[in-house]
């Protein structure tokens, strides 16, 4: 690949490629929704009833969370691209458990294992395409990378409802099948990946660090460009390197306010109430179509939609910036949840369907566009490359946790108060409008290595005025706020 590529034709395909780990996570996330409603799958587990099923879907999450410290250590000692490898051979094991489950037990079992494989995925992906992209593209190349999570949900309900006309138990076990062949591909051909380059300049690989840059930039090794971000690199991690190896401690200490802003950001996109769209969309639909395959050709449609979306957001994160869409999203948010609510609460017949249809579409259309790929982009940027690893684990630990929460209670919240589901969600997209406010710093056409000046912490203070970008940029630097100084 990297003979016959060169630069930006280089660096989208190995985003795109290393991205099927994404595509196994939304796929994951999105196949149980349409098992959900297959009646072979429901009389073979004996009808389990809602808080049951909200369990078979969330212990996928539970599973993500319990290895995303673990990611981290991968990542700092064996590097992006095998951490990368190791998540792609657990989930292919628990795919295969999933495939092969006769019993809820063994298949909550399978479905812990493949959490445990995304969270490896999950928190190594955005790292990995941020610290191979540049200043002016990195928004745009990993929230293309990110978009494939939602191609993979939205593939998932698409096969769902074609095995939908399977007589046999493949109806279900065959969806479950298809995102082992998937892992196995990524399994493969992450030996042919580029490591971070700066993953290779801290293990003192300065040589393949220099050819890995002069690949994704199209340019000769001696090219200005080319030595001035490996220089730009080099002087920032031996800044760090003073610093010795970070604790966990120190992440709540020092790196107390990326550590928070990682954390909040991840949790507020799933507390957006998107994961009742993800997972439950057939369930929803059913309420005003009736029972049928045609609920999970809708809920497929549903996320084209979300698909689209994140594209567009590859093309608008690196224009519009972080923050804009952030806010803008949670607005738009509110006012779509509001209304299903309402079109779920007055009963209209076939206008109350078609209401709610079109409203969950504009909704996850407007997530999409805004909070679903961006919010996995931002604690990727904010981290200094020592603590890169750790506080890209405690971001997505966060959003595996509120994801757990969403898809365990989400059943039965429906159950019980039903149209007044959608208000609980839109009050927490309230609370994200003012916290990104309040908070949120723009990153948009800053290097990494310019972020970590912006933040009065760690070994940014150093950093700002040693760095060879900064000494040539003073006054432009001393100009950006730091975190402390935004309203």
């Amino acid at each position: 690949m990297k003979r016959l590529l060169r630069g930006n034709a280089l660096l989208y395909s190995v985003a795109g490629f290393a991205s099927l780990g994404q595509f196994l996570f939304g796929y994951d996330q999105g196949v149980m929704s349409g098992i959900l409603v297959n009646d072979r799958w429901l009389s073979l587990m004996s009808y389990p009833n809602a808080t049951m099923q909200g369990l078979v879907v969330a212990i996928f999450e539970l599973g993500a969370w319990a290895t995303t410290s673990l990611a981290s250590w991968c990542m700092d000692k064996i590097g992006r691209r095998w951490t990368i490898l190791v998540g792609s051979a657990v989930f292919i094991v628990g795919g295969v458990l999933q495939t092969a489950a006769v019993t809820l037990t063994q298949i909550m079992f399978g479905r812990l294992i493949a959490g445990f494989g995304i969270g490896f995925l999950s928190t190594c992906l955005p790292v990995y395409t941020a610290e191979l992209s540049r200043a002016h593209n990195r928004g745009k190349v990993t929230v293309f990378g990110m978009s494939i999570n939602m191609l993979g949900y939205t593939a998932s309900e698409f096969i769902d409802y074609g095995f939908t006309y399977v007589d046999s138990e493949w109806s279900f076990r065959g969806p479950l099948l298809l995102q082992v062949a998937f892992a196995l591909i990524l399994a493969v051909g992450t030996t042919a990946l580029p490591e971070s380059p700066r993953y290779l300049v801290s293990k003192s690989k300065d040589v393949l660090a220099i050819t890995t840059l002069a690949n994704m930039h199209g340019r000769d090794e001696d090219h200005p460009d080319v030595t001035e971000e490996y220089d730009e690199i080099k002087t920032t991690l031996q800044m760090e390197a003073t610093l010795g190896q970070p604790t966990w401690k120190e992440m709540f200490t020092t790196y107390k306010k990326r550590t928070w802003i990682g954390i909040a950001v991840q949790a507020l996109g799933q507390m957006s109430g998107i994961n009742i769209v993800t997972y439950y969309a057939p369930k929803m639909y059913e309420a005003v179509l009736g029972p049928g395959n045609q609920t999970i050709l809708f809920a497929g449609f549903t996320a084209l939609v979300y698909f689209s979306g994140a594209i567009i957001a590859a093309f608008l994160v690196d224009r519009v910036g972080r923050r804009p869409l952030f806010m803008y999203g949670s607005f738009f948010m509110i006012l779509w949840l509001v209304l299903m609510a309402v079109f779920n609460k007055i009963s209209l017949g076939l206008t109350s369907a078609i209401l709610v249809i079109t409203f969950t579409m504009v909704y996850v259309g407007t997530f999409g566009i805004t909070w679903a790929c961006v919010d996995w982009l931002y604690p990727a940027e904010i981290f200094p490359f020592r603590t890169r690893a750790k506080g890209m684990s405690l971001a997505v630990a966060s959003n595996w946790l509120s994801n757990f929460a969403v898809g365990l209670f989400t059943p039965p919240l429906l159950e019980a108060i039903g149209w007044a589901t959608y208000i609980f969600y839109a009050a927490w997209n309230l609370v994200a409008l003012f916290v990104v406010w309040r908070w949120f710093v723009e990153t948009k056409g800053k290097s990494l290595e310019e972020i970590e000046a912006m933040f009065a912490d760690g070994a940014a203070v150093t950093s700002t005025t040693t760095s060879p970008r900064s000494e040539r940029e003073n006054d432009s630097l001393t100009e950006k706020p730091s975190v402390e100084q935004i309203p």
